[in-house]
């Protein structure tokens, strides 16, 4: 059985690697931003303490995850899982992921949310899964749900491996 293509973004699973519940804090989105937000957006604070959708992989220190959607150009207020060590379900690309790029990093691909769901858009970039820590998100395992496999649109769980409140060497 095949895998169904259905981005989602980072879909938070509730825990951190090491058990415990996430934390959520409430983030503004500026009203000059002209990009939407999507439910389970990557986001990223700038100068102004304002979040807007992360736009450069890997290069980008994340802040979290927002779990709502937010109109282009209009202020709206987020709600955002910020611990580091928080665990995501995402969709991989149609390259797929195999059981050996587990314990591998990998950088997000930031695409569009859709308008009619309200969801990310987001997915892990299969292209470059590599052991360098500085890549997004660190790929732990297949996420455990029926008629999920690793290859084309896999559903993995991953972590952030470059996020505003981590040390250094989370995700290596």
């Amino acid at each position: 059985m095949s895998n169904t293509n259905n981005p989602h973004g980072l879909l938070p699973l509730g825990l951190t690697i090491g058990g415990g519940a996430v934390f959520i804090e409430e983030f503004q989105k500026a009203v000059g931003y002209a990009t939407a937000l999507f439910r389970y957006d990557a986001v990223n604070r700038v100068a102004d303490g304002s979040i807007e959708a992360s736009a450069t992989p890997g290069t980008t220190f994340y802040s979290g995850v927002t779990m709502n959607r937010g109109a282009a150009s209009l202020a709206t207020s987020h709600a955002v899982i910020v611990n580091p060590d928080a665990l995501y379900e995402v969709q991989c690309g149609v390259a797929g992921l195999l059981v050996t790029d587990m314990g591998l990093n990998a950088n997000l691909v930031l695409n569009a949310g859709d308008a009619v769901t309200g969801r990310s858009g987001h997915i892990i970039n299969t292209a470059g899964a590599d052991v360098t820590n500085t890549l997004d998100v660190h790929l732990l395992q297949l996420f455990n749900v029926q008629g999920n496999a690793y290859g084309p649109y896999a559903r993995i769980e991953v972590m952030f491996n470059k996020h505003r409140m981590a040390p250094a060497t989370v995700g290596v």
